[in-house]
């Protein structure tokens, strides 16, 4: 017994050591096995260029931990690495082969990065893969794989790389494939029929690649489907297949932007599971099928951009789960049917650019669902409905180039959701809606070319806008412009042209500090231009032609330092052009025209660049592209300013002219007095000078100086009349001599009536111009 007893301890205590013995070595080959996972790790990361911080735990001396490394999942058993996932971790760089050592890989997912260069062809060592994406990286060259050595894989997104060749055909062998995306990529050639055979497929991506060829038949057999996405920048020729018509399963089909032409087959009405449709930008004819009225499951309907005709079908009645309707930029005609309106779940409706006609239906946006509505550029007449946001969720309004006529309904005013409203080229009248413009959250606001009237409304809320363009031209909006009009804090467009605005431009204009185009031209604003206009610094056209505005140019308005177009026409404003605008070298267009301008045009700077039309219609404004400027047109002031630039060359030119009629006067002084000396000397002595060959001689003229020829008399002499030997009538007029008293240019009574042809004068210093040729010039 008690040798018995002795043997159990030593057989319990034998069996302890060979148990410790078996852990250890089991410790010891599970640690060997994680630190060899690791350093397939860190050999990973050492081809990566950049990384986000997380993967600094990727480090050997912490293999102990490598299953709670960043990005990285093991068994159950903390031994295997059985999943990577370092998506949207700033990673750049290449893939290093190493990656496939990691045996035990069930799920790889690399997306969201910026690896680059090649896919490791080694990819297919990863025999377990279940799962791979490499989505949104910039991966390139072919798939050239061993896709039938990947028997488990499921999923396979390569979606938005540069991959490219043809689409590789390996992967029809993967027989558990439900995920496949090659979407994004730069693929070429034609779609493979084969692909046709992937029956367990669920979901295909091909878009926008640079595919080619028609779509095959055959991706009608992949019944499984749920989601197909074929279009985007690939062009395809001819039509969809009506084989389509079998993927009873289809949950999501994308056609849209690859050039499909020809009709949309009936066929697409078998799909009662579909709730998405987009044939949109194709080259799509024919009408709408009524068939697709059986798409009980519908919710979004993208027809638009087509050559489609005809009118909407009634069928469409029965599209109850029908959120969006996009069927603009076709061809279709008829009337918006009155189901549109009361199709329950309608949310988006845009019919535009089409031939559509009559009335919107009255009952639109009774629903309360209605967020953007866009029925632009069609033949519709009546009235804009009063229950489009009734159930305060419209965002889109935009119903402009039609034939709409009456007021804007006054709930408008209270439609807090609207961003972006498009009224523009109908034939609304009435008053803006209080409010309307103030909306808080309204970003454009169009209502030009309708023939609203009355006062445009001040803002008696005090939200905050962020409305950014308004454009309220060409109608009958009259009254002052609101005070409130400096609350649009980001303005950049403000468009009031074409109105019958009255009184001043509001000072608070000047707040608009954002606003980049004003024009509030062609209305019957007066007072004078705000200097305020000069604080809008980012301000670059602005036009205020055709008022009645008076006063200067505000020199403020040069402290806009961008402005490109200014337009101050057929106003009443006088006084001088600002120097300080040639200094604006970004002002490339101006126009002063039919004002009451004065003084002369600066000479500098961007003046010299603007037309001369510019100028004209200022009967008192002179300069280089008008008449020339004078004394008696220029003001003292700008005389001032002139002559301030040229003074040294003008007081030079003053000294040299001075002198030069000094001297001359000096000189014709000394001749004077010598002529004079000489005459009272030779006093009975005659000079005649002939002028042209004549027909007598000095004897002749002599004989004619009697008393009883005289025929007038004068202070600078007397006037004979005497009778030539051929003739010829003449007179002789004997010019006195210069006496102290005696006036410089008396002349004759008679000079005004002679009736001679021809005159005689002397002396010739004191010769006078007659209304006659002058033959002779006798001096006595």
């Amino acid at each position: 017994m008690a040798a018995s007893s002795n043997v159990k301890p030593a057989f319990f205590s034998s069996l302890l050591l060979l148990f410790l013995i078996n852990s250890g070595q089991s410790l010891s080959s599970h640690n060997l096995y994680l630190e060899r996972q690791a350093s397939i790790l860190v050999s990973v990361r050492q081809s990566f260029e950049s990384y986000d911080p997380s993967l600094d735990t990727w480090n050997l001396s912490n293999y102990l931990f490598l299953c709670s490394w960043a990005g990285i999942q093991c068994d159950y058993m903390n031994r295997s690495v059985v999943a990577v996932d370092i998506s949207n971790s700033n990673i750049s760089g290449t893939l290093s082969p190493a990656i496939t050592d990691l045996r035990s890989l069930v799920s790889l997912s690399l997306q969201g990065n910026s690896f680059s260069d090649g896919l490791p062809r080694e990819i297919h060592r990863l025999t377990r893969l279940q799962l791979l994406n490499i989505s949104n990286n910039l991966f390139s060259g072919q798939l050239d794989w061993e896709f039938s050595q990947l028997k488990e894989l499921q999923v396979l997104d390569g979606y938005n790389n540069n991959l490219n060749g043809t689409l590789p055909l390996g992967v029809t062998q993967l027989a558990r494939l439900k995920y496949l995306d090659f979407g994004g990529n730069y693929f070429q050639g034609t779609i493979p029929p084969s692909y046709g055979s992937m029956q367990q497929l669920d979901y295909l991506s091909l878009k926008g690649n640079d595919l080619r060829g028609s779509i095959p038949g055959e991706l009608g057999n992949l019944t499984n489907l749920k989601q197909l996405y074929l279009g985007y920048y690939n062009e395809f020729d001819g039509g969809i297949p009506p084989e389509f018509g079998k993927l009873i399963n289809l949950v999501h089909l994308d056609l849209a932007n690859c050039s499909l032409s020809g009709p949309i087959p009936p066929e697409l009405g078998n799909l009662d599971k579909l709730d998405t449709l987009f044939l949109q930008t194709n080259e799509l004819t024919g009408p709408i099928p009524p068939e697709l009225g059986n798409l009980s499951s519908i919710k979004s309907l993208d027809l638009s951009n087509n050559a489609l005709t005809g009118d909407i079908p009634e069928e469409f009645s029965g599209l109850r789960r029908l959120t969006l309707l996009n069927l603009f930029l076709n061809r279709l005609q008829g009337q918006i049917p009155h189901f549109v309106a009361e199709l329950p779940e309608l949310e988006v409706l845009k019919l535009w650019h089409n031939n559509f006609t009559g009335v919107i239906p009255a009952k639109l946006g009774e629903n309360g669902r209605l967020t953007e509505l866009d029925l632009s550029s069609n033949k519709l007449t009546g009235l804009v409905p009063k229950s489009l946001c009734l159930g305060k969720k419209l965002q889109i309004l935009i119903l402009r180039i039609n034939f709409l006529f009456g007021p804007l309904p006054d709930d408008l005013g209270h439609c807090d959701t609207l961003w972006r409203v498009r009224l523009g080229q109908n034939y609304l009248t009435g008053s803006i809606p209080s409010g309307f413009l103030y909306l808080p959250k309204l970003s454009l606001m169009e209502l030009q070319n309708n023939y609203l009237s009355e006062q445009v409304p001040q803002q008696t809320s005090k939200i905050q806008s962020k409305l950014e363009q308004m454009n309220l031209a060409d109608n009958r909006l009259s009254g002052p412009l609101p005070a409130s009009i400096g609350n649009f804090s980001n303005l950049q467009m403000l468009l009031l042209g074409g109105n019958q605005f009255t009184g001043k431009i509001p000072s608070q204009i000047g707040q608009l500090k954002n606003v980049l185009t004003l024009d509030i031209s062609r209305n019957n604003l007066s007072g004078n231009i705000p200097s305020e206009i000069g604080d809008c610094p980012t301000l670059t056209y602005l036009d205020l032609s055709q008022n009645q505005l008076s006063g200067p140019i505000p020199v403020h308005i040069t402290q806009i330092h961008i402005l490109n177009y200014l337009n101050i026409s057929w106003n009443h404003l006088n006084q001088s052009l600002p120097k300080e605008i040639g200094s604006m070298k970004s002002l490339t267009s101006a126009d002063f025209s039919h004002n009451n301008l004065s003084g002369s045009i600066p000479e500098f700077g961007q003046y010299s660049f603007f037309n001369s039309t510019s100028f004209i219609g200022n009967p008192q404004l002179c300069g280089s592209y008008l008449n020339p400027c004078n004394d008696s047109s220029t003001s003292p002031l700008q005389l001032h300013d002139q002559n301030s630039s040229r003074s040294q060359v003008h007081a030079k030119f003053k000294l040299l002219f001075a002198l030069g009629l000094l001297v001359c006067s000096l000189a014709f002084a000394a001749l004077a007095i010598i002529k004079a000396r000489n005459i009272r000397r030779n006093s009975n002595s005659w000079k005649l000078t002939a002028f042209q060959k004549l027909g007598f001689g000095y004897e002749d003229i002599l004989e004619c100086i009697k008393e009883n020829n005289i025929i007038g008399r004068g202070g600078a002499g007397t006037v004979y009349r005497g009778l030539m030997p051929t003739g010829e009538p003449v007179a002789v007029k004997k010019l006195l001599g210069i006496s102290k008293g005696s006036s410089h240019d008396n002349g004759l009574s008679a000079e005004g009536t002679m009736w001679s042809p021809r005159m005689v004068k002397a002396p010739l210093t004191q010769m006078k111009i007659l209304p006659f040729a002058l033959p002779l010039a006798l001096s006595l």
